[in-house]
């Protein structure tokens, strides 16, 4: 299925509130042009007067706003390109709240307007790009409904094949069908809108395998989308009849690794493989203990070992990453249990951490799968106080699962390191190369009552 051409809207504005009502007017009809709803089309409005408004009070005036518009097929986006000295981002913090309500509380010279931003679109996070660089980005999704599971399995009619395109049709009809034979814990979150799933593989968001039977009838599928230019992540594979799982399974995982040799990846991973993964293809990374979301007046059932799983798809050149003195040990076992080659270094008080007083997490909230990814966005002299608050904010929410990533590309986010075992996190497992170098993942340990 041949990707669409996005649109994409580029302005340039002075940082003068005297724009506002420019960038308000055309975030609002660009995103009603990308398919969001008029409710939707003012959420993504309403965040780019936010944020513009307040950006003036940190940009350099040397130096325009650059205000990108685009349509991500499933969703609109608004990406701020700015340079500053130094920014206050307090309030985007997930946990972040009015004065009073905790000890991650705005003070007086806080827009409050950001924390009701913040809580309007669908996902926020900062990029840098130099060292007074910054791209804001706010993301609103389009709406789309819900779908059943199919639990019902399927009869097929060998022989079976992969599908060269898939229709969207089809997309939709196989992802219903992952749904319901397959937890929630291993699925993709747009498997329950099986119309966003199949948007999002016409878009290029996801590609997809899909193996069918002689009728054309759905027998398995598999999907991946590229993280950088280094790593693919793959989910699945995803069978949908038990009498020919092995066979379907061997077949979409061959057809994948057959199509991702030929792109400049170096590894395919996966957080969430299946148990159909053909046995001995791929080597362990680690594991991650999850819990189900609980259910009122139940008890919650005993966590699930998550392995994650990767394979080199040509060899590993070796890389550097960033870690703190007493990261060292567990980075070391890792990477000689693994053979990857990579020298360590140790962040220095003069590495680059970023200015300001203020630190901000990105939180990716998943309350279906009871999962909340947490990453350092900015660092600050109060993020030891910004995490554990914001672990105390996914626990009040019923959030068993909370994970926190490290880019140790980054000296700063290495350095971090000795805060997190006081907030409750251990290193389980190392990503590589899913970011500029590697990944660290944490969870958050403490016992669940």
């Amino acid at each position: 299925m041949a990707s669409k051409t996005l649109p994409r809207l580029v302005l340039e504005l002075p940082p003068d509130t005297a724009y506002l009502p420019t960038a308000a007017a055309a975030a609002k009809n660009a995103s009603q042009i990308f398919g969001l709803g008029s409710d939707k089309a003012l959420r993504l409005s309403l965040a780019v007067e936010e944020f513009y408004a307040y950006l003036c009070r940190f940009a350099e005036h040397a130096e325009p706003i650059r205000l990108t518009l685009e349509g991500g097929g499933t969703f609109a986006r608004a990406e701020f390109r700015f340079q500053a000295g130094e920014i206050n981002l307090h309030a985007l913090n997930f946990a972040a709240q009015p004065p009073g309500q905790n000890e991650l509380e705005l003070d007086e010279t806080d827009d409050l307007g950001l924390i009701v931003t913040a809580r309007t679109i669908d996902r926020c996070r900062l990029e840098r790009s130099g060292p007074d660089v910054f791209h804001l980005i706010a993301e609103v999704d389009r709406d789309y409904p819900e779908a059943a599971p199919m639990t019902t399995l399927q009869k097929l009619t060998p022989p079976l094949r992969l599908h060269p395109e898939p229709t969207s049709g089809m997309l939709r009809h196989a992802a219903m069908l992952a749904a319901g034979r397959y937890s929630p814990r291993i699925c993709p979150r747009s498997f329950s809108q099986p119309e966003r799933f199949a948007d999002m593989v016409a878009t290029g968001q996801y590609s997809a395998l899909l193996a069918v039977d002689a009728t054309n009838k759905p027998a398995g599928l598999l999907c991946w989308r590229e993280q950088g230019r280094q790593s693919i992540f793959f989910s699945g594979p995803y069978t949908f009849s038990p009498a020919l799982s092995e066979n379907i399974a061997t077949m979409l995982t061959e057809g994948f690794l057959s199509l991702v040799a030929r792109t400049e990846a170096v590894c395919a991973l996966s957080e969430r493989p299946t148990p159909d993964l053909p046995e001995g293809w791929f080597e362990k990374l680690g594991t991650l203990l999850l819990h189900s979301p609980g259910q009122p007046n139940h008890p919650s059932p005993p966590p699930v070992e998550q392995p994650a799983l990767y394979r080199h798809l040509r060899e590993d050149a070796g890389a550097a990453v960033w870690a703190h003195p007493e990261l060292h040990a567990f980075l070391e076992g890792e990477y000689h249990r693994l053979a990857f080659s990579r020298d360590i270094l140790t962040p220095s008080d003069t590495s680059g951490r970023p200015a300001g007083s203020f630190s901000l997490l990105m939180t990716e909230l998943d309350q279906g799968k009871g999962l909340a990814r947490l990453r350092p966005l900015l660092d600050g002299a109060d993020f030891a106080t910004n995490l554990a608050v914001h672990v105390a904010a996914l626990r009040a929410l019923g959030i068993l699962n909370i994970v926190l990533r490290l880019d140790l590309s980054e000296p700063w986010q290495g350095e971090l390191y000795p805060l997190l075992p006081e907030a409750g996190f251990q290193p389980r497992l190392v990503l590589p190369n899913a970011g500029n170098s590697d990944i660290l993942v944490c969870q958050h340990v403490s016992v669940i009552s």
